[in-house]
């Protein structure tokens, strides 16, 4: 009858929707696997000899980030997939190729992260970034009670119940 009514193709999960990868459980690396190498594929070989390390810290900033926010605002990101994005990351930054050997970073990634005033590069920090992006739904049902989502069931992962806890204060 659905269909009918709105001309669509009928799929089962695991599915992709608009280059997510939805599933009823969660990803497994297989289904993971695609995202975290087309995240490495950003930065071809050829035009990393063409920019210079700032350059390639814009790509990583700008670019690369922004693949992973779209990301990580739908889809929780585990632990075990954060480490080869890092990865990427790095390999992008400091070599501009898909692989290197080991000894080309300059500065430790966690530095890397610190902001500009600190003497960081700026870059976000993966996994922070992607608590900070799931606690604004918990948020937006809390501060907007009247939109139509908000009454849908929300699963959170445990760090981000702790930040909001800590972060809000309710009075009646």
């Amino acid at each position: 009858m659905v269909q009918n009514l709105l001309p669509c193709e009928i799929m089962s999960f695991p599915c992709k929707y608009l280059g997510l990868p939805l599933s009823l459980r969660k990803l497994t690396r297989e289904q993971f696997q695609p995202i975290i190498d087309k995240t490495a594929d950003q930065l071809p070989g050829w035009k990393a000899d063409l920019m210079t390390r700032a350059g390639r810290a814009v790509q990583v900033q700008f670019v690369l980030t922004a693949m992973l926010i779209y990301l990580a605002m739908a889809i929780d990101v585990p632990p075990w997939a954060i480490r080869p994005l890092i990865k990427s990351e790095e390999i992008s930054l400091w070599r501009g190729r898909k692989e290197a050997n080991g000894g080309h970073c300059l500065l430790a990634w966690p530095k890397v992260c610190r902001a500009k005033e600190l003497g960081g590069l700026g870059i976000s920090d993966l996994k922070s970034l992607g608590i900070a992006l799931w606690i604004r739904w918990p948020w937006l049902k809390k501060s907007e009670p009247d939109k139509p989502w908000a009454s849908l069931p929300l699963q959170v992962i445990k760090e981000v119940e702790c930040l909001l806890s800590l972060a809000i204060y309710t009075e009646i």
